[in-house]
């Protein structure tokens, strides 16, 4: 808009035909005027085909937005299945009802479901916290952000996950019951990197599962068995998708070709209006840029779904996500 109120300015100075701030200008009466009846020509076309081009580059980005966002449903579902079959193929005890709400299982089955459901829960949890994003739910709260701004170790949305996946924050599971001491240790000396911790802890589910079946703590055949596994092998599928995703979301050089175009169509728009509108031109550059700036913005956020590289506007919420999955394993199929 500075443009273009700029060029109008300059040419009702040096052309000595007036016109009405409304009116078209007499193109006639200028040779200016006429030359840039041809760059409207020219911006006609870049119009057409930015406009393709934009359009559907905003389809792409929304469907691999949607792909990510369909994964991490996805990935609760098969976590969700697995519990529900963990619960149902328990061994049920005798006395019928415990203290802690659940009903029917034996002692040997309650503590594996147990088990398999937190270890499960933290593998979910190990996961979002060796991916970055931008929502880990704790800067939401304004006693954390207190908390934080006194506390000598970075917890903000960049260090929160490697955080926790380090040995101090494997020591802060440990005090919150949410691992054994045996278990961080266990980790520890896999010698892996705390980014793989996830995949440990779905391999001692599925372990912990076998031994189940073979001492006849979960009840089921060779169906019920397969179909347990099934859930972890597609839950480690999905676990991997996320990664693909993030690695091949969409070339640079197309980002950047949207870009230039967009820009240099907006750059035009003055000059290329001008001669047919006059001051009129000025807001309806403003609108055009609004729009295709806009579009391209919205297209921005969609290529970043958790928000790490600054657009959050799409940000797919992973605390959410957590927070829904504990609460079914480790409530929902657990006291039905």
């Amino acid at each position: 808009m500075g443009t273009g109120l700029v060029l109008d300015i300059l040419l009702r100075r040096h052309i000595p035909v007036k016109w009405g701030l409304c009116a078209v200008p007499p193109m006639a009466s200028s040779e200016i005027l006429r030359s840039l009846a041809g760059v409207k020509k020219m911006w006609e076309y870049q119009l057409t085909v930015t406009t393709f081009i934009l359009t559907f580059f905003l389809s792409h980005a929304y469907g691999y937005w949607q792909k990510v966002y369909d994964t991490t449903r996805m990935i609760q579902g098969r976590i969700n299945d697995f519990c529900i079959l963990l619960v149902v193929g328990a061994q049920r005890g005798k006395d019928g009802v415990d203290t802690e709400g659940s009903r029917g299982y034996s002692d040997a089955s309650r503590a594996l479901v147990d088990r398999c459901t937190r270890l499960i829960r933290l593998s979910h949890t190990f996961f979002w916290a060796a991916t970055p994003t931008a929502s880990n739910g704790l800067t939401d709260s304004e006693e954390f952000i207190r908390d934080a701004a006194n506390c000598p170790v970075p917890i903000d949305d960049e260090h929160i996950g490697p955080l926790m996946l380090s040995s101090y924050g494997l020591k802060a599971l440990v005090a919150s019951g949410q691992l054994t001491v045996q278990e961080a240790e266990d980790l520890i000396n896999t010698s892996l990197p705390p980014t793989q911790y996830a995949y440990v802890l779905l391999v001692w589910v599925g372990l912990q599962s076998m031994e189940g079946m073979e001492k006849g703590v979960l009840r089921g055949g060779n169906g019920f068995e397969e179909n347990l596994l099934r859930q972890l092998t597609t839950l480690r599928a999905s676990l991997f998708d996320i990664d693909d995703f993030r690695a091949g979301r969409m070339p640079l050089a197309y980002v950047q070709l949207v870009q230039v175009m967009v820009d240099s169509l907006m750059m035009l728009a003055p000059f290329a209006l001008y001669a047919e509108l006059g001051s009129l031109s000025i807001p309806l550059v403003g609108l055009l840029t609004l729009f295709f700036r806009g579009l391209l913005q919205v297209s921005k956020s969609l290529l970043d779904p958790f928000g790490v590289e600054g657009f959050t506007e799409q940000n797919i919420r992973v605390d959410v996500l957590v927070s829904e999955l504990n609460f079914g394993a480790a409530k929902r199929w657990r006291r039905a």
